[in-house]
């Protein structure tokens, strides 16, 4: 358990890195291929709030609403990264006409986390009432992860909606407990406390909304991670949710990402189901 960790150990057990030898190369590969990705593919870059930062980058076939959307939430712990590092995965869905955005968002220290999660719901209310007849699936990698899942407790009823603007969700090694954070290095631009992490954490929200999920990590992860997405996918199934829960066999925290869409894989073949609506 993260209390009877040293603070030297507490870092490294949520520095994923630490167990990822080939991280910079992977996150390298990120931005190179979103870049071919922008190049290739027609895109559309949709506003969804007044600062320059709330943007998402949406992929579609020309000519045509797709039937089904993929939203992604990078990760880089609130802190790194952008929706233009996270275009790739749109090529193989969009081979199956289906849509996919890449959702930007203001990053920590310029953020709360709490307001990166508000601008998270703002952009996936955006896309949904642009698009009603369009099955959403929500999906994000470590930072991502809880954001999405921040999703899944957003009590959507009280944003003006009836039910919650998404159909499934899928959650590559997310942080659902920031508490462990508050002591870290990692803490240093997000500037939490333990009321404000508690706040901020879905392990101690309600899921609002019990969709069918996909609760994931690599092989090599360390134990923290693996730890709170197990306890994670307990806390939906608890609430109802169908969880397809388990571990991706030969990856890390950086690279699980590249089987997201991948229909040879595991995690590729669950997420189209999902997109497809074949997976309940």
């Amino acid at each position: 358990m993260w209390k009877t960790l040293t603070p030297e150990d507490l870092d490294k057990a949520y520095s994923p890195s630490s167990v990822a030898a080939n991280y910079r190369e992977v996150v390298a590969n990120y931005g190179e291929s979103s870049h071919r990705t922008l190049a290739r593919a027609k895109s559309l870059r949709l506003n969804y709030g007044e600062t320059p930062d709330e943007y998402v980058i949406l992929f579609e076939s020309p000519g045509r609403v797709a039937d089904s959307l993929l939203v992604f939430f990078h990760g880089g712990y609130w802190q790194d990264l952008s929706a233009e590092d996270s275009c790739f995965p749109a090529d193989s869905l969009l081979s199956s006409g289906i849509a996919y955005a890449a959702v930007n968002y203001t990053l920590a220290p310029h953020a709360s986390v709490g307001t990166i999660v508000a601008q998270s719901a703002k952009a996936l209310k955006k896309l949904a009432s642009s698009r009603p007849d369009t099955r959403i699936v929500i999906a994000g990698s470590s930072a991502g992860a809880h954001l999405a899942a921040m999703l899944i407790s957003t009590d959507w009823q009280r944003c003006g909606l009836k039910t919650a603007p998404f159909h499934g969700a899928v959650l590559l090694s997310g942080v659902y407990d920031l508490r462990p954070l508050v002591t870290t290095y990692i803490n240093e631009p997000l500037g939490l406390d333990i009321q404000s992490a508690t706040a901020v954490s879905p392990l101690f929200s309600t899921a609002y909304a019990t969709v069918p999920t996909v609760v994931c990590w690599g092989e090599h992860e360390t134990g923290e991670f693996k730890r709170q997405s197990r306890e994670y996918a307990s806390q939906l199934t608890r609430a109802g949710a169908s969880v397809s829960c388990y571990e991706v066999p030969g990856r890390n925290h950086f690279d699980i990402l590249f089987d997201l869409t991948d229909p040879a894989t595991r995690l590729g073949a669950e997420t189209i189901e999902l997109l497809l609506g074949e997976k309940s």
